[in-house]
């Protein structure tokens, strides 16, 4: 009986262990001490020993002390086998790994959470750990982002202008793509969007910066402006972003062995640069918003500084013709907070609903609406008539208080008309006159029937178009042959003048070298080259890492002499693209005259493609 128990007891106990092991879960980080903006990456990992019906993938939130700037996952599965007395034992083991790349926004020793998965409606957690993180070094301040507002005290409604800065120092092997700027600006909006109403005052993203000296120092700046609107009262504070950028920095050995690490880490100008992810904070920002005070009854929402403008056109005019009365409003605000124009009622005067132009001006300082308004007015009596003054209110936050513009005072002056209008019952309204119009037909006369002939395929009309397929068809046929030979034709021809073309650009660049700028130098010599290898050989050189360039200009006819020459030359441009060693007016010159001795060289090459 005591055997029995015991037995029960640990099978008990080994069915529970083993169906406990079941899962496993953990968090790790590939670094627990960094500095203020690094990366750091943890790995989330789930071990299964039998395959889930169900996961439910760990979320790791971003706080005020960090961000998560990525995440991914990846699935991996291995198999063992097992013979224990002549019986074999196949384990199946499933790995899940979770990948979260987070950056810290300020110093201090902080506790990532315990990450918590589902499987198969059990919960795993894994343990909590510290990160350090401390200063960032002077040097690695290569990269600034600062957010600028030109107003931090605003009324609801008023505009402010924000300016999006980012700044990378001169000579730093930093890498600015329109992905990480576009990465930054989405963020930016996001986080003013809960307060603000956000508009970019340009759509499109900046293509070009400018070099500017700040704190006595020269940088490259890249920024991009937003008008905003404050949608409630009270304090907002805009936390610091984070702006995710590469950098560049030459490897201490570099070996060529495997393609595929020129596959994965090289370019056409040749490895041997390594790619640093980082990140940088900007600053953030305090705005006070205060609320508007008791508005007057005509008061439409619009904050800012105005201007009403009124005229009429003719102001002479005989009774029963129409002028035109033009009312516009222009301000600094969206188009949304100027409201519409009531004009007063005009006695002896027929007054059309308004035609309404809107228009909407941006510019570096902010955004500018014009609402427009076109009254049609047609008097019914003959004298003077006055045109009743218009009023408008807004709110001007220079002075805190409302202000009411009046439009200037308008006379019209009309004369008899061609027929007394008193005969005239009542003038039709604009909505009558469209109407009006909708009904009226025009008979057509003058149009004679004839007798059409009952055997259609003897009209010389029916006959050309039966024939027209047919003739289409072969015209098809004919201009496909043509095209294959101007092809062929083409490309011949472009091998034949690969040389003249490649000399012409190269006379060009050293005409426009003193004012181009050292990338813009290196970029067209590179497009100088690959456009000429492209025509004379009929590979493409665009995207092509060295090692493979070599081979295919051996394979082609070069010899290994000239394409190792020419591979090195790419090479040498490293020093000038990445470096950050100036190109002087010797240098570019020099540079010039060996790519024209390449061009002449592989211009003697027989092409042929060897086996």
């Amino acid at each position: 009986m005591l055997k029995s128990f015991i037995f029960i007891v640990v099978f008990v106990v080994f069915f529970t262990a083993s169906f406990a092991q079941d899962a496993s879960f953990s968090a790790t980080a590939d670094k627990t001490s960094a500095v203020v903006g690094e990366q750091i990456t943890i790995t989330a990992q789930l071990v299964c020993t039998k395959k889930p019906g169900s996961i439910s993938a760990p979320k790791l939130a971003g706080t005020a002390d960090f961000d998560v700037l990525g995440t991914n996952q990846n699935q991996s599965s291995s198999t063992s086998i097992e013979v224990v007395n002549g019986k074999m034992t196949q384990n199946v083991t499933q790995t899940y790994l979770f990948y979260f790349t987070v950056a810290f926004k300020k110093t201090g020793t902080f506790t990532i959470p315990a990450l918590q998965t589902t499987v198969d409606g059990s919960s795993y957690a894994s343990s909590p750990f510290s990160v350090a993180i401390g200063k960032e070094q002077a040097q690695a301040a290569e990269v600034k982002v600062s957010l600028a507002l030109n107003k931090h005290t605003l009324y609801v409604g008023e505009q402010a202008v924000l300016t999006v800065q980012v700044a990378q120092k001169a000579g730093s092997s930093v890498q600015l793509t329109q992905q990480g700027l576009a990465q930054l600006y989405d963020k930016v909006e996001k986080e003013l969007g809960k307060d603000f109403s956000v508009a970019r005052l340009f759509s499109q993203l900046p293509s070009k910066g400018a070099n500017q000296a700040i704190n006595g120092e020269n940088w490259f700046v890249v920024s991009v402006n937003y008008a905003l609107f404050p949608l409630n009262p009270g304090a907002i504070n805009v936390p610091p972003v984070s702006f995710e950028y590469v950098s560049l920095k030459r490897s201490q050995s570099r070996r060529r062995a495997d393609p595929f690490d020129d596959f994965f880490g090289g370019s056409f100008f040749g490895g041997g640069v390594e790619q640093v992810a980082r990140a940088a904070l900007s600053n953030g920002l305090s705005v006070h918003v205060a609320s508007l005070p008791p508005s007057p009854a005509d008061f439409s929402g619009a904050v800012g500084s105005f201007k009403l403008n009124a005229a009429i056109d003719p102001k002479l005019v005989p009774s029963g013709e129409a002028t035109t009365l033009s009312l516009s409003i222009s301000g600094n605000t969206r188009p949304g907070n100027i409201g519409d124009i009531t004009l007063p009622p005009m006695t002896d005067c027929s007054v059309f609903a308004p035609e309404k132009h809107l228009g909407v001006d941006t510019t570096a300082n902010g955004i500018s609406t014009q609402k427009s308004f076109k009254y049609l007015i047609v008097p019914r009596q003959e004298g003077a008539v006055h045109v009743p003054q218009v009023s408008w209110s807004y709110f001007d936050p220079a002075v805190k208080a409302y202000k009411t513009l009046t439009s200037p005072k308008l006379d019209l002056t009309v004369t008899p008309g061609k027929a007394a209008p008193a005969l005239q019952a009542r003038y039709l309204t604009q909505e009558e006159i469209k109407q009006v119009g909708q009904d009226i037909r025009y008979i057509k006369t003058g149009i004679k029937i004839k007798k059409e002939s009952e055997e259609p395929y003897k009209n010389p009309l029916f006959i050309f178009l039966y024939a027209l397929p047919f003739c289409l068809a072969l015209f098809s046929a004919l201009y496909k042959i043509q095209s294959t030979r101007y092809e062929k034709d083409a490309t011949l021809a472009l091998r034949q003048k690969a040389v003249r073309s490649a000399m012409r650009k190269i006379s060009l660049i050293e005409k426009q070298a003193p004012k181009l700028s050292v990338p813009d130098f290196l970029g067209k010599i590179s497009e100088c080259l690959e456009s000429f290898i492209s025509h004379k050989f009929g590979f493409s050189a665009t995207g092509k890492v060295l090692v493979d360039l070599k081979a295919e200009l051996m394979e082609h006819g070069a010899g290994e002499g000239l394409a190792g020459e020419l591979v090195s030359f790419l090479e040498s441009m490293e020093t000038y693209r990445f470096g950050g060693a100036q190109l002087d007016a010797p240098s570019k010159t020099s540079m010039l005259q060996k790519t024209g001795g390449f061009i002449r060289e592989l211009q003697k090459v027989k092409k042929e493609k060897r086996s």
